[in-house]
């Protein structure tokens, strides 16, 4: 029971603090000043992968949309280019496999 109402109150000071560093005319905050600013105000130590959380949290409410993410499949540019055949535009294309 009184983890519920901690876990509660501490997402709620991070949202708090996390709306209060995204100004209209200011520059973007970082997750180290959502850190800081959290520490400073309740003691609480916060990880920046969180704070980069809680951040893109407040900005989400406000209304912003959030930047896409690249997806990492794990190869590299050079990778791509050695695994790809070049094309050839005189060969017919295979016939798809039938579904059963």
């Amino acid at each position: 029971m009184f983890e519920n109402r901690r876990a509660r109150q501490r997402h709620s000071r991070l949202m708090h603090a996390a709306d209060r560093l995204l100004g209209p005319l200011e520059a973007p905050a970082a997750p180290a000043d959502l850190a800081a600013l959290v520490f400073g105000l309740h003691r609480i130590e916060l990880r920046e992968e969180e704070a980069a959380r809680y951040l893109d949290a407040a900005r989400v409410r406000r209304g912003f949309r959030l930047p896409e993410q690249p997806v990492d499949t794990g190869l590299s540019a050079t990778d791509d280019a050695e695994t790809e055949a070049p094309l050839d535009h005189d060969q017919e294309e295979p016939e798809p496999a039938a579904v059963n």
